[in-house]
């Protein structure tokens, strides 16, 4: 896995402010754990993932994947969890990650929501700070 991704983020209300591809930089990784969440409505899944970046270039990230349907057969419900990490580098402001192999490119933007705070977009899927 070559960023801190999940399929289909949630949708995040952005201002209209100038967003810095790049601009990642150590302090806003490891100013708290970034998480992301997706919902499908027509499905009724979820998904949300939480990744923490540690000063000493590792990083370590949780998913989980949840939701249920019913039917004329009855109902199901799924849950699965899963977990990773690796190492993580920041140069010249774009972020670089790496599960044991080589240090990949995360494509990055960083904007923020209508609160102020930090949005970062990392291959396309936005994360804020977790609460």
């Amino acid at each position: 896995m070559k960023h801190f991704a999940i399929p289909a983020a949630a949708a995040l209300i952005v201002l209209a402010l100038p967003a810095q591809a790049g601009g990642v930089s150590n302090e806003l990784l490891l100013s708290s754990a970034w998480c992301s969440f997706s919902y499908n409505k027509t499905t009724g899944y979820s998904s949300s993932k939480r990744v923490s970046f540690s000063p000493d270039g590792r990083y370590s990230s949780g998913a989980r994947r949840e939701g249920g349907s019913s039917g004329p057969q009855g109902s199901v419900y799924s849950q699965s969890d899963g977990s990773g990490g690796g190492r993580w580098r920041i140069e010249r402001g774009e972020l670089y990650m790496s599960e044991g192999g080589g240090f990949e490119h995360v494509q990055t933007l960083v904007t923020r929501n209508n609160n102020g705070y930090p949005i970062i977009v990392a291959d396309g899927i936005e994360y804020s700070q977790c609460r």
